[in-house]
């Protein structure tokens, strides 16, 4: 089997839900790449194309496959979020098993985000340069270009080890299960004419914190505590959203027994959710809907 070089970071299948609605663009998106300096402008692109993916980005040398993870991915990840959506475009009462699927969904592909691996080449940065700060040492280039090769392959084998190492990986998936399964979902439903938007690091939770939140007020992770609130675009009609149960509510109800509802958002909450989109975004900002993306343009 020919293994892939260049591997999605935005899982193919979930993109296909954001295509553009006519027969003339089939498997294409609309998008703006805020990392693209020469053309910020809405583009049309294919749900193929390169800018959803990265070469080898899930290959670990560690392993005796190095393909593993990726392989593991599009084989029994994947395939179910198809079904997934089609149970939600029923719009009845969704089985445990479609919520647990979709627990692992939200799990998985904000793990598979670009912004986990930077976030890490970030926190690296900062205790190096503390560190040489606090010993008085200044980097000369060569040095500057071997932190640079360590960081990168540090926060590589971080991001990986998310996927690989059993032990870590149970403990993540857990803590992901147990917080969201404690919380009160619902399913909120766009208008045609004002869609939800997605981008390449699904998933975000507001900033509940006062101080923090004029100057930031989305956090780009879904944020895994008692009080926090969670926003995850599925496609441009269905959003989920995830809340701390209302105060009475019964000790015994949860994610997995609850009946889900399925509410008509209100412009104003669709807006907000689509801000939360845009600044929770790694580079791309996606859409089936030009004339919604223009609108982001600066």
């Amino acid at each position: 089997m020919t293994k892939k070089i260049e591997q999605h970071y935005i899982p193919r299948v979930y993109l296909k839900w954001f295509q553009i609605d006519d027969s003339f663009n089939k498997s294409f998106v609309y998008c703006i790449d805020f990392s693209n300096k020469y053309n910020t402008k809405t583009q049309r692109k294919g749900i193929n194309d390169k800018v959803f993916k990265e070469k080898k980005f899930y290959n670990d040398n560690r392993l005796v496959n190095p393909s593993a993870i990726e392989d593991v991915l599009g084989a029994d990840f994947e395939p179910k979020y198809e079904t997934i959506i089609k149970a939600i475009e029923l719009e009845s009462p969704l089985s445990s098993e479609t919520v647990e699927d979709l627990m692992t969904w939200l799990y998985i592909s904000k793990l598979r985000s670009p912004y986990f691996r930077a976030n890490s080449e970030g926190v690296f940065e900062k205790i190096i340069s503390i560190t040489n700060a606090y010993n008085g040492h200044v980097p000369n280039e060569e040095e500057k270009s071997e932190i640079k090769k360590y960081i990168k392959q540090q926060s590589r084998e971080v991001h990986l080890n998310s996927f690989s190492d059993l032990k870590q990986a149970e403990k993540l998936l857990r803590l992901h299960f147990e917080t969201l399964n404690a919380k009160h979902w619902r399913i909120l439903k766009s208008d045609p004419e004002f869609p939800f938007l997605t981008n390449d690091n699904p998933g975000f939770s507001p900033n509940l914190n006062p101080m923090f939140a004029k100057d930031s007020p989305f956090h780009q992770v879904m944020e895994l505590n008692g009080s926090s609130v969670i926003f995850y675009v599925l496609t441009p009609k269905y959003c989920i959203e995830i809340t701390p149960f209302q105060e009475g509510s019964k000790l015994t109800v949860c994610a997995l027994n609850m009946e889900i509802k399925f509410e008509q958002a209100k412009p104003e909450l669709i807006d907000y959710i689509n801000k939360g989109v845009f600044h929770s975004r790694y580079k791309l900002l996606i859409s089936n809907s030009k004339k919604l993306l223009d609108r982001y343009i600066k």
